[in-house]
């Protein structure tokens, strides 16, 4: 008999929970919008694309942007000012460390955008690596290379507001592409938990078993006391290799397409300026809810606006500085 009230109390527990809800179209009228999109470092030109995001019956149409007026200045002097024909502005100047960066952008039948940053200072460090032999790394069935990277003697402008540290390692294939390192092993207290996973094991008692996906990062104001870091990288190794047409994006497989010889190791220290720092965050939060098909599960989600310094508009226009360290591959 108590089996039985049980039975029907758990029946009338689980019928109680649902519940139809009629969803009502939602009244917020979100404008066509202009997307500005650059990362202003001193390493490479500067570059801006443009694109817009107009509303369809359906949704919301992302396309390249022509034929814009743009303003963009440097320290309040004008770099250039007149009509962008193509989706991208390249121009031969490299964005100067320190300075203060402004852009204005315009195109009929869509508001007007302006954004701006400023480029931080570069943080440099002495850099030495040596490889780590672990026979129990393993990657779709093939072992995977390893290095360990001491880190010390950081220099740079700490006083710089909000500027935090990203610390990345890649593989250079071929002596043309870049392969980011996918995770990293290291145990130091000043790192952001933010990518931080636990179930990793013991490396060595130099890196401990905490693993961090995809990068490390030092928030800004923890860099004063960072005196060295010490960590494991996976890299990437000779073989053959699927290329996916996103930059810097390679997928491992033994058995197809690309033959590949990694000709060096790289580890790039870049100087996160705030806008920077703050999207590259968001962007991460948003994105490490998804799952390798995709699919964002409705129990665990949350929804992360990523950040964006557009004003009137979307996207990021945001300084950084990076120092990179290159070593050769071990025999």
């Amino acid at each position: 008999m108590q089996k039985h009230y049980f039975y029907t109390l758990l029946l009338c527990l689980i019928t109680s929970c649902i519940v139809d809800y009629d969803i009502k179209m939602t009244d917020i009228d979100e404008p066509n919008r202009l997307v500005v999109n650059s990362l202003l470092n001193p390493q490479k030109p500067i570059s801006v694309y443009f694109y817009t995001l107009d509303r369809t019956a359906t949704g919301f149409a992302y396309t390249s942007a022509t034929n814009l007026h743009v303003r963009l200045m440097e320290d309040n002097h004008v770099l250039f000012d007149g009509l962008c024909a193509d989706t991208i502005l390249v121009m031969e100047q490299h964005p100067r460390a320190g300075s203060a960066y402004r852009i204005e952008v315009s195109l009929t039948g869509y508001a007007s955008v302006w954004a701006e940053t400023t480029v931080p200072d570069a943080i440099t460090c002495k850099v030495r690596a040596e490889h780590f032999s672990d026979p129990d790394t393993n990657f779709y069935g093939s072992s995977y290379p390893e290095m360990k990277f001491f880190l010390s003697d950081f220099l740079g402008n700490y006083e710089q507001e909000n500027t935090s540290m990203y610390i990345l390692t890649y593989s250079e294939l071929n002596g043309d592409s870049l392969a980011q390192s996918p995770q990293y092993y290291a145990s130091n207290v000043l790192l952001d938990a933010i990518n931080r996973v636990n179930h990793g094991k013991m490396k060595d008692e130099d890196v401990g078993s905490s693993v961090y996906v995809e990068y490390m990062r030092i928030k800004n104001r923890n860099i004063p006391y960072l005196d060295k870091l010490i960590f494991i990288a996976t890299m990437h190794g000779d073989g053959y290799y699927r290329y996916v047409n996103d930059e810097e994006t390679w997928w491992y497989r033994e058995w197809i397409w690309i033959p590949v010889d990694v000709t060096k190791y790289v580890v790039k220290l870049i100087a996160a300026g705030p806008d920077f720092d703050m999207f590259q965050r968001s962007l991460y939060e948003q994105t490490s809810y998804l799952d390798y098909d995709d699919f964002i599960s409705g129990m665990f989600y949350r929804p992360v606006q990523v950040y964006s310094n557009i004003n009137g508009g979307l996207g990021i226009f945001a300084g950084l500085n990076e120092t990179n360290y290159y070593f050769d591959v071990p025999e």
